[in-house]
This record gives C-alpha cells, sequence and structure tokens, in this order.
C-alpha cells in the first residue's frame, strides 16, 4: 500500500513539473528595436507581453532582449515577428557575444518564429485577439487589444435593441507612442475614426454572442478596413 500511495505521489509531481514547463510554449509579439553592435543579432522588445517575458526569462535593461539565433539579415528595426523562446544556454553562446559584449541584455534562444502579415490598404483584413498586422513601407502596425464589451443580442434571444461591442485596437508607429482606439459594432456609435492620416473603420466582429456559449477574449476576431487618406 505505501509503494502505491509513494508512486502516485511521484507521478503527480511528474505531472505538475510537466504542466509547469507548459508555459514555454508561449508566443510573444516581439518587435525589432536595434542590432548587436558586435555580432548582429536582433535586439527584440515585447510591447505587449512584456509582463510574461519577464516572468518566464527574466528582467532585463529596459526590457530589451538579445536574441542570440536570429542574425540582422533582412530584418528591419520596426519589424514584428511572432516568437516562442527560451532562455539561452551558455554553450550557445557565441565568441562575439561572450568576448565583446555591447549591451547588458538578457539572451533568449527562439526556436520559432514567424513575420507578422503585412497591413493591406482599402481592403478588409481580420484581425485576432491581441494580434497585429504590420506596414513594413510606412513602419506601422495595428492591433486588436482587446473587446471592452458585448452586449450585442445573443442569438435565440429576443431584445429591444441590437446591443453593441465595443472593440478597442492600438495603432503605433516607430519611434511614436501608441494610440488607443475604440470602434463600435453599433453604427448609433462610433464605428470609424481618423488617425495620422488614416481612417479605421470596424466592419464586423466574430463570433456573435449566444446564450448556450461565453465568448473568450482569445476568440474575438474584428474585420476592419484601413485606408490612408493623406
Amino acid at each position: 500500500m505505501k509503494k502505491i500511495i509513494i508512486i502516485v505521489v511521484m507521478l503527480s509531481f511528474m505531472f505538475a513539473c510537466e504542466k509547469y514547463t507548459d508555459k514555454t510554449d508561449n508566443r510573444y509579439t516581439a518587435r525589432i528595436v536595434a542590432f548587436d553592435l558586435n555580432c548582429s543579432t536582433c535586439i527584440l522588445e515585447f510591447p505587449d507581453d512584456y509582463m510574461m517575458v519577464q516572468e518566464e526569462i527574466g528582467e532585463s535593461s529596459g526590457n530589451y532582449y538579445e536574441a542570440i539565433n536570429l542574425s540582422r539579415g533582412p530584418y528591419e528595426i520596426g519589424q514584428m515577428l511572432r516568437v516562442k523562446i527560451r532562455k539561452a544556454d551558455i554553450n550557445e553562446l557565441t565568441p562575439c557575444i561572450t568576448l565583446y559584449p555591447s549591451r547588458n541584455y538578457k539572451k533568449v534562444f527562439v526556436t520559432e518564429f514567424e513575420d507578422f502579415n503585412n497591413l493591406t490598404f482599402n481592403d478588409t483584413i481580420e484581425l485576432s485577439c491581441r494580434d497585429c498586422l504590420y506596414d513594413p513601407e510606412n513602419q506601422l502596425y495595428i492591433c486588436l487589444d482587446s473587446v471592452l464589451n458585448d452586449s450585442r443580442c445573443p442569438s435565440g434571444v429576443y431584445c429591444f435593441w441590437e446591443g453593441n461591442a465595443a472593440v478597442r485596437f492600438k495603432f503605433e508607429e516607430l519611434n511614436e507612442k501608441p494610440i488607443f482606439f475604440n470602434l463600435n459594432t453599433h453604427r448609433g456609435f462610433t464605428a470609424d475614426t481618423i488617425i495620422n492620416g488614416y481612417k479605421f473603420t470596424l466592419i464586423g466582429l466574430s463570433p456573435y454572442p449566444s446564450i448556450e456559449h461565453r465568448i473568450a477574449q482569445s476568440d474575438y476576431k474584428a474585420k476592419l478596413i484601413v485606408k490612408r487618406i493623406k
């Protein structure tokens, strides 16, 4: 009986540890802010996910992190990436990093990454919650930050009015402070706005509410049109 209890306890610890390491599977929104002077590796910041990165990797000066295996190559300052990272091992550091450090940033190893989709003007685009679209020519990006509230009348329910969903977006140009703005699904409220010569119009938000299913933030997708008017 004691042996069975011991085995059960050991298995519990094993699964607990496995569950703990699951957080390293997170993918973060990263922006290239500079290149290392000696190794030409990319210096990353995490504008939206820095708290989670600090928890996983540790604090770093200015919240900047050096991606030791992501070389400058085709990348540009301001470019956005979606990355999966881990702490860099000492034996992975190259001589130019260890012998001639140019900045005292935490070192990360990028295990997976993908470019952000480019922003298309004058056409309907779709953004998932916490995702961004990037315009490399003008070095700007637009992100779906969150759905502030969703009071749209659920399907299958009779309501006195159709309700409204308020969606929060983030617009940012290189070296400028981000601008947050809200757009609404109900045309009685603000459904479009103009910022720095760009017009943003919310076309729709999915999924539509149902009394049988609670919508999580991560499930939302917004459709909008971005036009250059400058």
